[in-house]
């Protein structure tokens, strides 16, 4: 398989944890090349061969996995700084679905440059990364039967990880708490009516943590 043209520069990469592995600031190569992708594009598809393995530098994406029924169902958000397809390592073809939900950029690295990358298999290092990828690679989403009533599952969401899953669809986090859009809107409007928290159409900022906590359970 053709490896990706390699692409470096110092003032784009120097700073991102890839470039920093591959000791750009001091004159190094990253084998990882920048590709921007806009809203609502396919990175790649459940069941098919992982060719390229992405790592998210700007920009958010939904992880989607059909479950013991068959439906696919959106199941992780992932933000800067995360890797897509890592599983080529233990397996052939990508476990989940992946999208993006806003305008973004990430770095590809084709599997046999990951693999020269990486080094050689048996050592530690490696082996760690491959038991955990092994334990996670093949885990179905569960069928939309979250714990906890609607508010109190989107407190929780809101209190752990609103600053990136807010730039993703309404649908999407709806279906992650295993809700319609419509419950997801109204506890959301019912947050803000009770001075809970702050909502635009971009952006939800806490107000009351405390309140918000006692809500979550």
């Amino acid at each position: 398989m053709a490896s990706l043209p390699q692409l470096t520069t110092v003032t784009s990469c120097s700073s991102c944890p890839c470039g920093q592995a591959a000791a750009v600031r001091w004159g190094g190569r990253c084998p990882l090349v920048d590709r921007k992708r806009q809203r609502d594009e396919t990175l790649a598809l459940e069941g098919q061969p992982i060719e390229t393995v992405w790592f998210v530098k700007r920009g958010t994406v939904v992880l989607s996995r059909s479950g013991a029924d068959g439906v696919d169902r959106p199941r992780l958000v992932r933000g800067p700084g995360s890797f897509l397809g890592l599983e080529v390592l233990v397996r052939t073809t990508h476990a989940d679905t992946i999208r993006t939900t806003e305008p973004t950029v990430v770095c590809g690295i084709s599997r046999d440059s990951l693999e020269s990358w990486l080094g050689p298999k048996g050592t530690p290092a490696r082996m760690a990364l491959e038991q955990t990828l092994l334990a996670t690679a093949d885990d179905r989403p569960r069928a939309a039967g979250a714990d906890g009533t609607a508010l109190e599952r989107v407190a929780r969401w809101i209190l752990d990880d609103v600053t990136g899953q807010c730039r993703v669809p309404r649908r999407v986090v709806a279906n992650l708490l295993g809700m319609v859009p419509e419950t997801l809107s109204r506890a959301l409007a019912y947050f803000h009516d009770e001075g809970l928290i702050e909502l635009t159409r971009r952006s939800i900022t806490v107000r009351d943590r405390q309140r918000l906590e006692a809500l979550a359970g």
